[in-house]
């Protein structure tokens, strides 16, 4: 089998580029990239199958391995324009927002708190919570988002968020209600 690319091969790799580039609107990926990864692809097929020769079957794997390398490529890129709702999806993935204590706390020297050891409870507490409820409430106090962007971001019903972020409060209120933190009772 010949792993030099006819014309006309050629010119189907680069027609097949020039569309899906124009279809992806990818950032990272252009025409030439695909051409290349294309042409590796099929020089990479012609190395592990010289026993080919039939035409026909060699003219189908050429479709196959070329469309297939393509569309691998522009799977992995990412696109130029992202969307807000995909932006807070991609964010919501990620891990909770975490800071350490000490900044969490911010003590300034002379000033007096008398409410630092309720809020290192609380601080504890958020930490002790399911990751999903952690996210929820990251995403309400943090990123100042509504409920029902929050179901949007992850793919769930705003009743499942209220639930959710009710069921979080609830349990932080229970682990703090057990200590005695003076005459103030303060609630969250």
């Amino acid at each position: 089998m010949n792993q030099e690319l006819s014309p006309e091969q050629t010119d189907y790799i680069r027609r097949l580029a020039r569309r899906y580039v124009q279809f992806r609107k990818s950032g990272s990926i252009d025409v030439d990239d695909l051409i290349s990864v294309a042409s590796v692809r099929w020089w990479q097929f012609c190395v592990r199958h010289p026993e080919l020769s039939d035409e026909r079957v060699i003219q189908v794997c050429f479709y196959q391995q070329v469309k297939g390398a393509m569309r691998d490529i522009l799977r992995d890129s990412s696109p130029v324009k992202v969307t807000r709702t995909m932006q807070a999806r991609m964010q919501a993935y990620q891990r909770p927002y975490t800071v350490e204590l000490d900044s969490l706390i911010d003590i300034q020297a002379g000033e007096e708190h008398r409410d630092l050891d309720q809020w290192m409870d609380i601080v504890a507490s958020l930490k002790k919570l399911p990751e999903r409820e952690q996210i929820v409430l990251s995403l309400y106090f943090e990123r100042d988002l509504n409920f029902s962007e929050i179901a949007k971001v992850l793919d769930l019903s705003v009743s499942t968020i209220t639930r959710i972020y009710r069921r979080a409060l609830d349990t932080v209120r229970e682990d703090i209600a057990g200590h005695n933190y003076g005459e103030k009772k303060r609630s969250i």
